[in-house]
């Protein structure tokens, strides 16, 4: 194996020099070593003849190198993050040490339709380079944002390793239409970065203002991520292998009622139960007399936690990477291949990713680009949301025994005979086992790019680009699933199939020129065209045989029962775009840049079909000016500003005309997608009103800056503001049902967003063999509804994710005219009703309580009415007697009545403060780094908990709930005995007994609430502190590797979400903040995992 290493690193030198133009070799040969500042040497740097790029090399894997050069020429030695050194070379070898540079105003970022150096820039733009993200091993480019870059909020929606990862970039541009950013890799759109390795990444540039997302025009509205991959460098040939194997693990589990608890708490639940006789007799139908309850001490306790989401996967990583090439040919080919499964039985993501690059130089002036794109992904498992119908919350809501069956022989593989009949929860372990969803996804991108440059500093590129994705999605419900049990006891089966098509070509032309060395200008001109269609068909059959295995389900649709339309969908999309960019600066001192964009698009009608979108900005570089050249500590000290349009047509195609469609129910017909996005159709029934009228939405962008490097550029500072203002919000908004239709598109409105941002890095300790650097990251932003169009200036709605019909109100959320985004409203919770608030009435024999007047007291303290549930004893909001013990919510409008007009503003979804921080450093040859995100003062509303605090109207359903319920709750049975103490609304005498026995209770009987409404009890502080990573390396020394023909050898070893520091009693209160109308909700979701990991990274 080492010799085989050896030789094919001689291979690749030969190669090398091969390659080397054969024009310098009549020249002198001169030999040298290039070294970094720990005396190691620096393999692949670049040493080229000054004024010749021609006549150049690179290091080898001992840092040595030889060049054709006449003696007293000069040489220019460079390496990526070192400062670059020109050297006169004479006739001994000579020994060069690069020193690292701190700076970062010579690098490059791309911005737009090109690159500019960092000193250059006006706008707003946060990076991350690759060898940062080589450091730390995370599953996905998208996730290594996470707390890096001031302002960008990056969250998973919830732990299923197939989840896509949202980002928002200075909050919400919409409040209803997407906000997710514009991802562009290598020079074209990408519908998200989700699935690209981490280890094929060179930068991630992320551009935040609209002096530089203008020239995207509106889909550059949310900000825009450009991911640029590794290319190889001329000369240099190399073989790279990263590989990583990782363990997962539920990282927290909610504590719920074991056996004896639950056993008890359902004989107090069927005790109080509004049907008691039958509440009773189905307890002692299954779970004995109450008077032998403590034989449950012994019963077993299932933890379904364990049993469905007690997985701990072994997952993998594996990439290869082959780079080299010549002046003439260059080329980079990664394949990479990772599999992740999930802790929920079943589940987990499998991708293949093949990128390759090739660079062809045809002559001085003409090179060729080419970059094709392979990828492949399988989805397998329920997942959260999707085990059975209902989810995450029935693993938790089902009961952890079987009640009498505990003490006899019951195959726990059967399905209950009372789930059969009632068709309710099934055992969630046998419901995940027959439950199937496979998706696989194929995506190939074929770009090329032209460039041509006839004189210097006049560059023409046209860049085209054509990608197609299939994807088809099955899934099967096994008959003893949730959806089986529903259907006659027999399996359903759904086929979705999906085709994408993608074309873009656009032109640049840009030229560079100079006056007096001292004037500098940058022109650009460009045009763009993209066209993009969409295919989907859907089946869904039922009534299977009972045994049938999901293949054959899937391969035989016709042995089941249509139950809902087959249907085929087609949406075209095409956009028209032309722009341009001028750019000045003055001796690098005062700079200014222009850009525009004009975007025409057939989401809108003609005559609304076009977007205009300018954008200015400038700056001041202080620490250039001569009476500043003196204070020696401030290396850069730049003052920025800017202004600008985006817009956003992120709206469904063709919301001003009718879609098309083919269905089986009525043959072609008229329609538009449904709300759910299932998208098949009925003839004639679109349920949107269309609307000629609507245009683009419109951003107004508003930036000032200042970039600040200090004391030799180890301390950088950059603190920013921004104003965004958003007008002419689309929104789907109500028509009158005269009309026939349910919604319609309109511009209603306008918000804005104000935010702080702050970004400090600082080179901590740096020696000889040590270096400590550290960063920090946080952004705060506000959002706030200027105008609205609607009726009474609000917008109420509520989150489909925990909406049934055991919900009184579901409209938990409300956007209003002066309030910021992200409302929560509801009740305030004002603790359980007491026993001193009510009297007894021996007459009648239950607690009633009083209804009075306002009164004083004799020291003239005004006291309220007390509060009567609309005058009845009954809680018409919670759907049960008014009682001691029961919950209680404010009368904030003093009129007696419990109501809607109780309403209020509970919670808000918006993080006040949110970024990150990290510590990064080296020892000899140790490296470490830890990562950390934050989230503080931001509300969650944790619906998990309400659904485990409460009951469900099926008085047959016995739910579990949290166990803090077993001992701080109110009980109506005796604890000594078991014996019943209250009986629908009565006490048979034993008042006293009862109010004795609660007195120090603080949780109500879930059982008393089958109504959940929303109230502030379960709103709860989302603030959270996050060690998102902690991650040791370690490098073999040069000397031995070089032996086995390595130039690098690291293993590492990292755990992910080590901790968090947290008040919130759910899974993670990482919840999705992306929605900006329902966000913030903590229902039905795949728990969040911690990961162990250890790696290897080799370079030959």
């Amino acid at each position: 194996m080492v010799n085989a290493i050896k030789k094919l690193c001689k291979v690749c030198l030969v190669t090398t020099m091969v390659l080397t133009p054969s024009s310098v070799l009549a020249q002198n040969v001169v030999k040298g070593t290039v070294l970094d500042a720990n005396n190691e040497p620096v393999i692949g740097a670049s040493v080229i003849e000054k004024g010749n790029p021609k006549n150049g090399t690179v290091t080898d894997i001992d840092g040595n190198f030889t060049l054709n050069l006449k003696a007293g020429k000069t040489a220019v030695i460079s390496y990526i993050g070192m400062v670059a050194q020109e050297v006169k070379v004479g006739g001994q070898a000579q020994t060069i040490v690069l020193k690292d540079d701190n700076s970062q105003l010579n690098e490059v970022v791309v911005v737009g339709y090109t690159s500019k150096a960092r000193k250059d820039l006006t706008g707003s733009v946060g990076s991350i380079s690759g060898a940062k993200l080589s450091v730390v091993p995370v599953t996905s480019a998208a996730v290594a944002l996470q707390g890096k870059i001031a302002g960008v909020q990056v969250t998973t929606a919830d732990g299923d390793p197939g989840a896509d990862v949202n980002i928002r970039i200075r909050g919400a541009g919409s409040v209803t239409q997407s906000n997710e950013p514009l991802y562009i890799v290598d020079g074209f759109e990408a519908p998200n970065i989700n699935d690209i390795p981490p280890s094929d990444i060179a930068s991630i540039d992320v551009l935040k203002d609209a002096s530089l997302t203008a020239i995207y025009g509106a889909k550059g509205g949310r900000g825009v991520v450009i991911v640029t991959t590794k290319s190889a460098a001329a000369g240099k040939v190399t073989v790279g292998f990263n590989g990583r194997l990782s363990v997962s693990k539920l990282s927290k589990k909610l504590d719920l009622m074991n056996a004896e608890e639950f056993a008890n708490y359902q004989w107090d639940r069927a005790a109080a139960g509004a049907t008691r006789s039958n509440a009773t007799r189905y307890f002692r139908n299954n779970f004995g007399n109450p008077a032998d309850l403590d034989l449950y001490k012994r019963a077993t306790t299932h933890d379904w936690q364990d049993e469905v989401m007690g997985e701990t996967p072994l997952n993998y990583s594996a990439n290869v990477t082959v780079g080299g090439g010549s002046e003439k040919i260059r080329f980079n080919t990664s394949l990479t291949q990772s599999e992740d499964k999930g802790i929920i039985l079943g589940s987990g993501v499998r991708r293949t990713n093949l990128n390759m690059k090739l660079d062809v130089n045809i002559s001085k002036k003409l090179t060729l680009k080419f970059n094709p794109k392979i990828s492949y992904r399988r989805d397998t498992g329920a997942g959260g949301d999707n085990i059975g119908s209902g989810g995450i919350i029935d693993v938790l809501k089902y009961r952890p025994m079987n009640g009498l069956r505990e003490f006899a022989f019951w195959d726990p593989t059967t399905v209950d005979p009372d789930e059969e009949a009632n068709f309710s929860y099934t055992n969630p372990k046998n419901d995940i086992m027959t439950n199937v969803q496979k998706k696989h996804s194929y995506s190939v991108s074929n770009q090329a790019a032209i460039i041509w440059t006839p004189i210097k500093g006049l560059t023409f590129q046209s860049n085209v680009s054509y990608s197609f994705s299939f994807s088809d999605k099955n899934r099967f419900f096994g008959p003893l699933t949730k959806t089986g049990l529903g259907n006659n006891k027999l399996p359903v089966a759904q086929i979705t199939n999906t085709h994408k098509e993608s074309y873009t070509w656009n032109n640049t032309l840009s030229y560079d020129w100079s006056f007096n060395k001292e004037h500098n200008f940058n022109a650009l001109i460009g045009q763009e065209i993209q066209n993009s269609q969409k295919k989907e068909t859907y089946q869904g059959n039922r009534y299977f045989p009972r045994e049938i295995a999901a293949e054959k389900a899937f391969n035989n649709m016709g042995l089941g029962t249509p139950y809902e339309s087959l249907s085929s969908l087609s949406t075209p999309n095409r956009t028209a775009s032309f722009f341009g960019q001028l750019g000045y600066n003055f001796k690098h001192r005062y700079l200014a840049s222009f850009t525009f964009r004009a975007d025409g698009s057939t989401k809108f009608a003609p005559g609304s079909q076009w977007g205009y979108f300018p954008s200015i900005s400038g700056a001041w570089v202080l620490s250039e000016e001569s009476w500043m050249k003196d204070i020696k500590w401030i290396n850069n000290l730049k003052i920025r500003a800017a202004f600008g349009l985006t817009g956003n047509n992120s709206i469904d195609d063709d919301m001003w005309r009718y879609l098309y469609a083919v269905i089986s129910t009525g043959g072609p017909g008229f329609g538009e997608s449904t709300e759910n996005g299932d998208q098949y159709y009925e003839f004639g029934n679109g349920n949107k009103l269309t609307n000629a009228k609507i245009k683009w939405e419109t951003v107004i962008t508003r930036n000032l800056a200042a970039d600040i490097s200090l004391f030799d550029n180890r301390l950088t500072i950059t603190p920013e503001v921004y104003w965004n203002t958003t007008r002419d919000l689309l929104y789907k908004s109500e028509v009158a049902t005269t009309t026939g239709y349910s919604t319609q598109m309109r511009n209603i409105g306008k918000v804005t967003n104000k935010g702080v941002e702050l970004s400090v890095s600082y080179d901590i300790l740096r020696g000889k063999d040590y270096v400590l650097t550290g960063n920090l990251s946080l952004g705060s932003n506000k959002m706030k509804v200027i105008k609205l169009n609607e009726t009474d200036n609000v917008i109420w709605s509520n989150n489909n994710r925990w909406s049934s019909s055991n919900l009184v109100s579901t409209n938990d959320y409300c956007i209003k005219v002066g309030d910021e985004v992200g409302i929560i409203y509801g009740y305030v919770y004002d603790g359980l009703y007491s026993g001193d608030e009510f009297t007894y009435d021996p007459n009648q024999n239950f607690l009633a309580i009083p209804k009075s007047e306002p009164w004083t007291d004799e020291n003239g303290v005004q006291h309220k009415k007390t509060v009567s549930m609309d005058g009845v004893f009954n809680d018409s909001q919670s759907g049960t007697a008014t009682l001691p013990g029961k919950i209680k919510f404010k009368d904030l409008n003093d009129d007696g009545v419990i109501d809607e007009k109780d309403r209020t503003q509970i919670g808000h979804t918006t993080p006040r403060v949110q970024g990150g921080f990290g510590l990064s450093g080296q020892w000899k040859n140790f490296d470490f780094a830890a990562n950390f995100n934050y989230m503080l003062d931001f509300d969650i509303v944790n619906a998990t908990s309400y659904a485990l605090s409460s009951s469900v109207k099926d008085s047959k359903t016995f739910n579990n709930v949290l166990s803090k319920f077993a001992s701080n709750s109110w009980r109506y049975t005796r604890p000594s005995d078991h014996e019943n103490l209250y009986k629908n609304n009565y006490l048979d005498g034993a008042t006293e007994e009862y109010l004795a026995q609660n007195a120090g209770a603080t949780l109500w009987n879930p059982a008393d609430v089958t109504n959940n409404v929303l109230h502030s009890y379960f709103v709860e502080d989302g603030s959270f502190l996050r060690c998102q990573d902690i991650t040791i390396g370690y490098t073999l020394p040069h000397k031995l590797t070089a032996k086995w023909g390595m130039s690098k050898l690291r293993f590492y070893a990292s755990c992910s979400n080590l901790f968090i520091i947290t008040g919130y009693s759910g899974y993670d209160p990482e919840v999705d903040l992306m929605t900006s109308l329902t966000c913030g909700m903590d229902y039905n979701r795949y728990p969040r995992n911690r990961s162990f990991v250890f790696g290897v990274n080799v370079n030959f």
